[in-house]
Parts: structure tokens; sequence; C-alpha cells
């Protein structure tokens, strides 16, 4: 076997192994929710597969007409592809991991498309599973427009706040990586009952009765009903707020546990952290 010959078959056969690997990409992995995480990298195996296919083609065909009649397939298979890529392989990828490294967030978001940015869990070096997605990012990009934050409110949860429309409207959402032994339905607002100090600033306080909850921060003493708040798994709450109070998260601290009345066990902790866009800090707090 000669040289070209031994260089169009091992092209077309990389070109064919591609070919395999999109096959089983869009006809078993995508049909049961596993997605690339970047997406370019799909279009950029179709690129591959077009130029090891040409190249063998080259290499193992001498007559001319038949060559540029698969270059002018290619090129065809080119447009096609970078016009694809261009509208729906154009995607923000967002991965944000937490300082110790154990834990990420990934959101993947279609600038050019009215679909909504999608949450993804990893699967494997590439892949991604789509777990949930952000209510009203079909129409506004947060991603694309900057206008999201991820804080990590303790190492195995992270809090998500985001733009949802160009008049500064913002959502929330809680990635919870905690393991629990406890029930799903702990009711994370019941267990708040007493009052809170912030540690080495007692004047910043959270007081609950598990009707009003009362927020003291700066000097200034804010007022909330439980109706105002949504719970995120069991260790997270978020106290909505208003143009006249702010929103925060309550986030219970890893190693705290429920008693069996549903209030935290003593030498529990809390920490609050603010839910704006901007720069915040958050503050841990224990029971008086």
């Amino acid at each position: 076997m000669n040289r070209k010959r031994i260089l169009g078959s091992s092209s077309l056969a990389a070109g064919m192994l591609l070919m395999i690997f999109q096959a089983l990409l869009i006809g078993i992995a995508e049909p049961r929710g596993y997605w690339l995480i970047h997406e370019w990298q799909f279009y950029l195996i179709n690129y591959g597969i077009i130029i090891f296919v040409l190249g063998g083609v080259a290499w193992l065909v001498s007559n001319a007409y038949v060559k540029w009649g698969f270059a002018l397939i290619a090129i065809g298979l080119a447009t096609a592809n970078t016009t694809f890529f261009y509208y729906m392989g154009d995607a923000n990828v967002l991965i944000a991991e937490s300082e110790n490294g154990e834990h990420e967030v990934i959101l993947k978001e279609y600038p050019k498309m009215k679909k909504e940015t999608a949450r993804l869990e990893r699967r494997g070096l590439l892949f991604g599973r789509e777990v949930d997605v952000l209510e009203g990012s079909s129409a506004y990009k947060a991603v694309e427009d900057e206008g999201y934050k991820i804080q990590w409110t303790a190492e195995d949860i992270a809090a998500l706040t985001y733009k949802t429309s160009d008049y500064g409207t913002v959502d929330h959402q809680i990635y919870n990586f905690r393991s629990s032994d406890y029930v799903s339905y702990q009711n994370v607002a019941v267990s708040l009952i007493g009052k809170w100090m912030e540690q080495g600033n007692p004047e910043n306080y959270f007081m609950s009765d598990n009707n009003e909850l009362v927020y003291a921060k700066d000097g200034e003493l804010y007022y909330y009903n439980i109706r105002n708040t949504e719970q995120f798994g069991i260790y997270t709450l978020v106290v909505r707020g208003d143009p006249s109070k702010p929103a925060f998260t309550v986030t219970l601290e890893p190693g705290t546990e429920f008693g069996e009345d549903g209030l935290i066990k003593e030498g529990g902790s809390i920490t609050i952290t603010p839910v704006e866009l901007g720069d915040t800090e958050s503050a841990e707090y224990y029971r008086e």
C-alpha cells in the first residue's frame, strides 16, 4: 500500500469515527437529556468530519471531476455548519465553582434563540444533563448582558440572582449540593423562630415568630410577612423584598441540625446574604 492510500484511508477512518460519535450523540445522548456542555464542540466535530472525508477522497481518488464534486459538497456543508453554528451554536456557558472546587453551577444560554437558559449537571468531561431552566430567560439573556451574580452562601449552596428584563426586574435561584438525612419537607421558616444576632455586631439581628420577620441592618428595621418567603431545599430561605426593603437569603450553615421541635439545635448558625446584583457581604448569625 503506497503512502497516498495510507493517508487517504486513515483520513476517511478518522472522519467515520467522528461521524459515529455524532450519530451516538444525536441518536442516544440527546434524547436522554445529555448535551455537550460547550456547544461549539459539536460544530467543530462537524468541521473535522468534512475535512477528514474531503482529505481522504483527495488522497484516494485520482479523477479531478470527482475531487471537485466532493470539494463543492464540502463547501456547501461547511457553509451550512457555519450558519447553524451562528444561530444555534453560539451559546454562553457559565461555570461557577465553589471555593473548595467540589461543586459547580453550570448555566448554558442561547443569546440568539428564544430558548430558556438551562442549568446542567456535569456528566463526565464533556457532557451535562439539563436539570432545570431559568424562568423568563427565553426573552432576556442575563449572561449575555452580564446581569447576574452567583454567590456561594456556603461551600455547598450557591445563590443566583439574575435580571429577567431590561427594566431591572430580578429573580433568584438557590442550588443546594448538601446531602441530608432529613425529610424533604423540613420547614426552614419554622426552624428560625427566635432572635438571631450577627456575630460581633449585635445591633444587626434577625427575628422570626413564624408569622412576621424582622431584619435589623445598619440601624434600619425592615418587616416582612412569612408569606413573602420562598424555601429552596431544606437549608435555604429567600426573603423577598420590595422597593422599600431589601431581599436576602437565610442559609443554614453546614453541621446545623434540627431538633425534634423543628427548631435549629443549640450551636447551630445561619448566614444572611443580601440579594442584589451589586457587591454584597454575608454575615453569620447565632441564636440569642
